[in-house]
């Protein structure tokens, strides 16, 4: 599975170092979400020369290049999770209980942007959308 996420860093230019091989992994092996604190603590352990800064850098880099889903938590908290489908792009579902997320399938947001465009006379690059609400298990 590790290998999938090292394709996409390959076709975008960044090298699969150990650190950046450490943080796939430990998402990998968790399968949930994690803050950046968490992840530190967690490879730390193992890599001693691995500071909350290259963590930091790591993860934004996992969520430009669709690895990994930023979460903003109501507290304001960031957390990331592994992203099953980086290839295509889709939202999240985010259970506010459980903190489970869920991939959901497509967008439906082309007309809205293309209505959005018209009306403000500019181009729409990205969109970011958090669905947030209970999860079958919580309801």
């Amino acid at each position: 599975m590790i290998d999938a996420y090292l394709k996409i860093l390959k076709k975008n230019g960044l090298k699969a170092t150990p650190k950046r091989r450490a943080v796939i992994g430990l998402f990998l092996k968790g399968g949930r979400r994690m803050g950046p604190q968490e992840v530190h603590r967690q490879l730390s352990k193992k890599t001693a020369t691995l500071g909350l800064p290259t963590i930091y850098r790591i993860l934004e880099e996992y969520k430009e290049l669709g690895i990994l889903v930023r979460v903003v938590s109501p507290d304001r908290q960031l957390y990331y999770s592994l992203c099953a489908c980086p290839d295509e792009h889709h939202h999240h579902f985010i259970c506010r209980k459980c903190k489970r997320i869920e991939e959901v399938d497509g967008c439906s947001f082309s007309a809205t942007a293309r209505a959005i465009e018209k009306k403000l006379n500019c181009r729409i690059e990205e969109h970011l959308l958090q669905i947030e609400g209970l999860c079958a298990a919580c309801k």
